[in-house]
């Protein structure tokens, strides 16, 4: 008579694959995983940049007897990077010039990795990235 339900014993070698396995893929995975967190905080910085260049260009557009490095410029963008948690920011201004005249708001911020990836992957062997934003925009005045 047959036996139903028999089961098989594991053949030698098997208990210690998923161990192996694990070690295999949990860097890969992690790898993943910290650099899309890395990319996601480095595009929001960008963008945050780029909203404070564009309204502190804006605010430049509109002052009267605009200089080099303006103040009330400078501490807009400051005041807009502060407010997103973003400090050490370079941020200048230039004068109006060119026909038809026209002023530009440079932001340069030196990005610091959070955890570790981007050297890893070989973005930056200082584990931090230059990242910057430009506006331009027509004097009105």
């Amino acid at each position: 008579m047959r036996q139903l339900g028999k089961k098989r014993s594991r053949i030698g070698g098997e208990a210690g694959s998923t161990i192996v396995e694990m070690a295999l893929i949990l860097p890969l995975f992690l790898l993943l995983v910290f650099g899309i967190f890395e990319f996601g905080r480095a595009w929001l910085i960008i963008n945050t940049l780029n909203h404070a260049a564009r309204e502190a260009v804006r605010l430049a557009s509109v002052t009267p007897n605009l200089t080099t490095n303006n103040g009330a410029v400078i501490t807009k963008a400051t005041t807009i990077l502060t407010s997103a948690g973003i400090a050490g920011a370079t941020v200048t201004n230039t004068a109006a010039t060119g026909t038809p005249l026209e002023t530009t708001v440079n932001i340069a911020l030196t990005y610091t990795w959070l955890t570790g990836i981007g050297p890893l992957l070989g973005f930056s062997f200082a584990g931090t990235i230059p990242l910057s934003s430009s506006a331009t925009m027509r004097y009105e005045l």
